[in-house]
Formats: structure tokens, C-alpha cells, sequence
């Protein structure tokens, strides 16, 4: 991922697109959903010394400014993903494959509940579980 391309969130919120940030992003460009000890690994290549804190520590920062999204399901580890446009995921019950998806209506059903509730700036993250097709297909 080029820095230019994951620059387009910094700016705004007011932080510095340092070597650490552009690396995280870099290690999560192809769109996989991966574990913080991943990240570390892949940015090790590039950067030798960096610490799995300064990893979480970023990953944070990204999160906040709408740049990564962290995924965690049933207390297993959280896999994060760049985000660069809202969707949700697919999660397979027996291989654990995440598959991102568009759903379509789901931000308005999201913000009908959550007004009769009494909630306000709502955001929502829909998972579905179930078993993929290959899975599936395997019996």
C-alpha cells in the first residue's frame, strides 16, 4: 500500500503519517483480517526494532481515526483490517474464514432500534455466522 493512498485519513485528524503507521497499513493492504502478532511479524521486515506495543499503539490510532477496524468474535484474538469503505463479514463456524461483504440496509434497520432505545450516533457491525462453501462443500 503506497503511503499517498492511507494518507487520506491523517491530515484531518491531526496525526502524522509516521514509518510505524505507513507499515501497519502496508502489512494490512491486501485486505486480510489479521492478528496483532501478525501485523508485528510483516512489519519487522521493515522496521527490525518495533515492539508489539508501538503495534497496538497504532492499530489504536488507526482504529480511532477510521483507518482499521478490529474484528473479534467469541473472545478469540481480534483480526484487524484497513478500512477504507463500511462493510460487514461473513465468519465461517468451522474453518474461521472472514469474508468482508456489503450489506445494504443495514445501517438504517441498525438506527430504527437504536432510536427506540434512545440511542444516538449509532454505529453497527453486523457478523454472520455460519459455514462457507468450502466447508460446506467438504461435509
Amino acid at each position: 500500500m503506497e503511503p499517498k493512498t492511507t494518507d487520506a485519513g491523517l491530515p484531518q485528524a491531526r496525526y502524522r503519517l509516521t514509518k510505524q503507521r505507513v507499515a501497519v497499513l502496508r502489512a494490512l493492504g491486501d485486505g486480510t483480517h489479521l492478528c496483532a502478532d501478525t501485523i508485528h511479524q510483516l512489519v519487522r521486515h521493515e522496521l527490525p526494532d518495533v515492539s508489539l506495543g508501538t503495534i497496538y499503539r497504532t492499530l489504536d490510532i488507526l482504529r480511532q481515526i477510521g483507518l482499521v477496524q478490529a474484528f473479534s468474535h467469541d473472545g478469540g484474538a481480534a483480526r484487524y483490517e484497513a478500512t477504507f469503505e463500511k462493510h460487514h463479514h461473513l465468519l465461517c463456524s468451522q474453518c474461521n474464514a472472514l469474508t468482508n461483504v456489503r450489506a445494504e440496509g443495514v445501517a438504517q434497520i441498525a438506527a430504527a432500534v437504536a432510536e427506540r432505545a434512545g440511542f444516538k450516533d449509532v454505529d453497527c457491525a453486523l457478523t454472520i455466522v455460519g459455514r462457507c462453501a468450502h466447508c460446506t462443500a467438504r461435509g
